[in-house]
């Protein structure tokens, strides 16, 4: 990445705010994820790992993405995913963000489950999903 700094910016396109959620310490996936979404013209803020539901709501609060990924390699994440997602609904801002999840176990079912908008089975389909969102 200390590379990639020298090259000229790329204006952005969006914001998109990744995660994984609480109770799960994986995060290759997510650092991939953020990774292509930053070197495809977003702007990304990563929360790290472990992220709890509260954590997300306030982070949408200051950051004011677009999009929101959830990350989660284990199928214990399921139930996080699914209480942040309704963590971001009470705090009123589920109309102002897509949610897309990601983990290797995610299914259609589970984003039915979880109540997000969609998943990503691996890292370009999460940035395809972000343009298709945003824009570009």
């Amino acid at each position: 990445k200390p590379e990639l700094a020298k090259l000229p910016q790329v204006e952005r396109q969006g914001k998109v705010l990744i995660g994984t959620v609480a109770g799960d310490i994986h995060d290759i996936g997510k650092n991939i994820v953020s990774f292509m979404l930053d070197v495809n013209g977003f702007e990304v803020v990563d929360l790290g790992i472990d992220v709890s539901p509260a954590k997300f709501v306030e982070a949408i609060q200051e950051f004011q993405p677009q999009v929101v990924g959830l990350s989660g390699f284990l199928t214990l994440a399921f139930d996080a995913m699914k209480d942040t997602v309704d963590a971001i609904e009470a705090a009123g801002l589920r109309d102002q963000v897509k949610i897309v999840l990601g983990g290797g176990q995610v299914t259609d079912k589970i984003v039915e489950y979880a109540g997000a908008d969609a998943y990503g089975d691996d890292a370009m389909t999460a940035v395809n999903l972000a343009k298709k969102w945003i824009g570009g």
